[in-house]
């Protein structure tokens, strides 16, 4: 009945260099020219008024060069330098215990005889990496420095590779110090380690366009670069992955499984179903720090190449790995260099349709209309793409004022419990306040319901707008409106892409407990687990697991998002290490058995509201929780939850002082069933009079 879906086609687009003319001759290396850029401009502008910089690289600024561009429904993955191979990320000199390059080349030589390359950082932005070193003899503060590297290893038979952190800040600068590294003899590939979040890449999309161009334009045509990333979540979407990848030939995640509070199989499926449809060779990243056991080190190399096709892997890092982490990487067996072999893309949505139960309403189907109050300029008109899907996705930006709007009209089947949801793409959805209205009714009233989403941080991701009791012979029940309209500044692109209405099923309920005697009470929870975390850290005795972090505290003065002074109701939960915003689209789980009182957006600051009253505990207390600033709410009013079932993920809080954290808080009174967007300010007693300490209450009531 449902149409079937046309394959994706991912456009990647490759450098193709020209002949340069003009200016001055430079030394050629391998074959290719290659210059330096001026430095002295703010984020890689020109500046007339410093000279440039003497360097033995020079050739003109005007070189040109243009690009080609072919599909990647499936690809031939060409031999890369990493295939048959076992890298081993280097970081600077105070991170490892020996003091010379070639002592550590006898390490790696006599320890690990099966790795064949060493990753070197040779820089941080714009500046060399040996500015942060304390060890002379290893650092890497001049082009120099990177050939005694490339001698010392040659002398044990291991490569250098190299890596770079990229900021997006100093564009020139950043750029030369990749050129130069690429351009030096020896140096057979680079990895370009571009994150999201402060001290990482801080560009926008023009800045990564920039950047990776000038890096392009001053190195040869055939020279391998891979682009290093957190592949999960949105984190791809943050970086600008379009604008990189037509440059790159290979793509290299990030696997740190034990900082993602993910099982390894898990984190390395999650890893290859991210980024496997771009049609790159993918060649993980893989953790051996942070508690990672020697056994699982193997075990996610053999994961990675046996299960996922990688032809090779690289260990982060030199330094953090001894004996017993010796012996895990010599038991790793790297597959031998194979012929180019075709792989199909792997689809990040394999079944949309949910084995045909699902009704599904894009862009220019029978059901969608769209209009605009008045013609538009073309800088704030529609423009459209095709998702991985191949769908159509309308885009523009956001509006003050309210300029267009979209309607998805379903035809349901019959009625009953939907969830529904809009398909948020990797390109092009920006916009951290999307406005949907969902219509519904409720005893026989008419509601549309308001639903803010931050599209920024989902990646081709189904992202639900609410859970609804729905009936056609209701007039537009189950009708979903999209408009454009948003007080951010400066204005972000927002997605008008499908929509998907699917049957609701509720988590299975519990097995009653026999009929309680007057002697013993009925008790339904077991206890409360922290609503973060993976599924063993919550299980663990830490209540804030991993490097989770309180940003307020309880009954705290502070600054809040609406930039007022209050007391707070509970905690403000932060995870921003190993890096920043690694909270930003996180699980959010209920933290005991209960039932769902609210679900729905409560004004600017809030945003969006999940409310559970929870089932008696042991003690016999009984307590609302509040999950506050949330996104991706996939469960509705009247479900039941059991502790530990995922409700909604971390979002983005409103107001001037906005920022990705979840609110949790608990009550032992029943405020947040009347007003689920009660908020005592700076009545410090009423905090005390509904709400308790929620580390304080979940460690004195954790499961026996």
């Amino acid at each position: 009945m449902h149409e079937q879906r046309r394959p994706a086609g991912i456009v990647i687009q490759r450098v193709v260099s020209r002949e340069c003319v003009g200016g001055r001759a430079g030394v050629q290396k391998r074959g290719y020219l290659c210059s330096l850029l001026g430095e002295g401009g703010h984020n890689g502008e020109y500046n007339a008024g410093t000279p440039k910089r003497e360097s033995r690289f020079d050739i003109p600024r005007n070189c040109d060069y243009t690009t080609s561009s072919f599909p990647h429904t499936g690809a031939m993955l060409m031999p890369t330098p990493y295939d048959g191979k076992i890298g081993l990320i280097y970081w600077t000199g105070q991170s490892v215990r020996e003091n010379s390059i070639e002592q550590l080349a006898r390490t790696i030589h006599d320890h690990m005889p099966n790795a064949r390359a060493v990753f070197l950082k040779v820089a941080d932005g714009h500046e060399w990496q040996g500015k942060y070193d304390s060890k002379a003899a290893m650092a890497v503060s001049s082009f120099g420095d990177i050939s005694k590297w490339v001698n010392a290893l040659g002398q044990f038979g291991l490569e250098l590779h190299a890596w770079v952190v990229l900021k997006g800040i100093n564009i020139n600068g950043e750029a030369n110090r990749v050129r130069e590294a690429c351009n030096a003899a020896g140096v057979v590939s680079m990895l370009l380690d571009v994150e999201s979040g402060p001290g990482y890449f801080s560009g926008g999309a023009a800045a990564a366009r920039d950047l990776i161009q000038k890096i392009r334009a001053g190195i040869p045509p055939n020279y391998h670069l891979g682009l290093n990333l957190d592949a999960r979540g949105a984190h791809p979407k943050h970086i600008h992955i379009q604008e990189w990848l037509p440059h790159v030939q290979s793509l290299h995640p990030m696997v740190y499984h034990r900082d993602f509070g993910l099982d390894l199989q898990t984190a390395m499926a999650n890893a290859f179903r991210a980024l496997g449809s771009f049609g790159l060779p993918i060649v993980p990243m893989l953790q051996a720090y942070g508690g990672v056991s020697p056994n699982e080190i193997t075990d996610a190399a053999r994961a990675a190449m046996e299960t996922h096709g990688a032809r090779g892997v690289t260990i982060f890092r030199i330094g953090t790995m001894g004996p017993n982490e010796f012996a895990a990487v010599r038991a790793i067996a790297v597959p031998a260099p194979s012929a180019p072999v075709v792989v199909a893309s792997v689809d990040p949505d394999p079944d949309p349709f949910v084995n045909g139960s699902a009704l599904i309403i894009r862009p220019g189907d029978t059901g969608y209309a769209d209009g605009v109050y008045e013609p538009l300029p073309p800088d704030r008109d529609w423009r459209t793409f095709d998702d991985v899907h191949g769908w159509p996705v309308k885009f523009k930006p956001t509006s003050h004022t309210q300029d267009v709007y979209a309607s998805y009209v379903p035809l349901l089947s019959g009625a009953g419990r939907y969830i529904i949801e809009a398909f948020i793409p990797h390109q092009n959805a920006e916009a951290r306040s999307a406005l949907y209205f969902v219509v519904h009714y409720r005893d026989g009233q008419r509601i549309e319901q308001k639903v803010s989403i931050d599209q920024s941080i989902f990646f081709n991701q189904w992202v639900s707008l609410g859970v609804y009791d729905l009936d056609p012979a209701l007039e537009d029940s189950g009708r979903v409106n999209q408009v454009d309209f948003s007080i951010e500044d400066p204005a972000r692109s927002i997605v008008f892409s499908s929509i998907r209405w699917r049957p609701y099923t509720e988590e299975p309920r519990p097995v009653p407990a026999p009929a309680p005697t007057p002697e013993q009470p009925q008790v339904v929870a077991e206890g409360c687990d922290p609503p973060i975390g993976a599924d063993w850290e919550r299980r663990g005795a830490k209540v804030w697991p991993g490097e989770w972090t309180d940003a307020t505290g309880f009954a705290k003065w502070y600054g809040d998002s609406a930039g007022n002074g209050a007391y707070h109701t509970g905690a403000d939960l932060n995870l921003n290490k190993p890096r920043f915003n690694l909270d930003r689209g996180a699980p959010v789980c209920a933290i005991a058995s209960g039932v769902v009182t609210w679900v729905a957006r409560w004004g600017g600051v809030w945003r969006n509201i999940i409310i559970v009253e929870h089932d008696p505990l042991p003690d016999g207390s009984r307590i609302f929780s509040r999950y506050a600033h949330v996104e991706n709410m996939i469960v509705g009013v009247g479900d039941r939850v059991r502790r530990g079932q995922q409700v909604c993920s971390v979002g983005m809080s409103g107001g001037p002082g906005g920022n990705y954290h979840l609110h949790f808080d608990i009550s032992p009174t029943d405020i947040l069933k009347k007003k689920p967007g009660h908020w005592p300010g700076a009545n410090r007693a009423e905090v005390l009079q509904h709400y308790v300490d929620p580390k304080a209450f979940i460690a004195s009531h954790r499961p026996r």
